[in-house]
């Protein structure tokens, strides 16, 4: 258990989460401009909470020998990808139907912060909800963010778990210096 508490602190690990969420906004951009699979409204937001993880996972990287700093970073991390797993448990239903109505037309996103208009290329949302593609073993793209995204979340809380400890020793020797 000490390894993998470590294995936390390592810049490497934080660095390997980087370049995954990378790949995957990366995939997903294939789909979009090669072989012409436009994201919906629900597929931009699942992109804006992996780009909030990548940023999270990035401080993280940078301030790993911080014990709260990583820790915040790692929670952020952890906030970003279950919005993001969230956000793929609606779009699985209404691709399979049993979730009617949560997939407007546009990107959805608040009037503080229109994505779609800052970087459309990346946000816009031109696509129609629920048609994603087939993908690897006959998954549809949502069902392999359900694991893409499941997977790592699983890891995350189990890191953030071995934090816990950490951060209780901490703030006792906060409290009585």
């Amino acid at each position: 258990m000490k390894r993998f508490y470590e294995l936390g602190q390592s810049v490497y690990f934080w660095l390997a989460g980087i370049v995954y969420l990378v790949m995957m906004e990366g995939i997903a951009l294939y789909y979009q401009y090669v072989l012409q699979f436009f994201p919906c409204a629900l597929c931009v937001q699942v992109r804006a909470w992996v780009v909030g993880a990548i940023v999270s996972a990035g401080v993280s990287a940078y301030f790993k020998a911080t014990f709260w700093i990583r820790f915040v970073g790692l929670s952020a991390t952890i906030f970003f990808m279950s919005g993001a797993l969230y956000t793929s448990w609606n779009a699985w239903g209404v691709e399979n139907g049993t979730v009617i109505s949560s997939c407007t037309i546009g990107a959805g996103f608040p009037t503080f912060m229109p994505l779609d208009q800052w970087i459309p290329f990346f946000f816009g949302a031109d696509g129609p909800c629920g048609q994603s593609p087939e993908m690897w073993l006959g998954l549809s793209m949502v069902e392999t963010l359900l694991i893409t995204i499941g997977v790592p979340l699983i890891v995350l809380i189990a890191q953030w778990l071995m934090h816990i400890p950490h951060a209780i020793v901490s703030t006792i020797r906060f409290a009585t210096s």
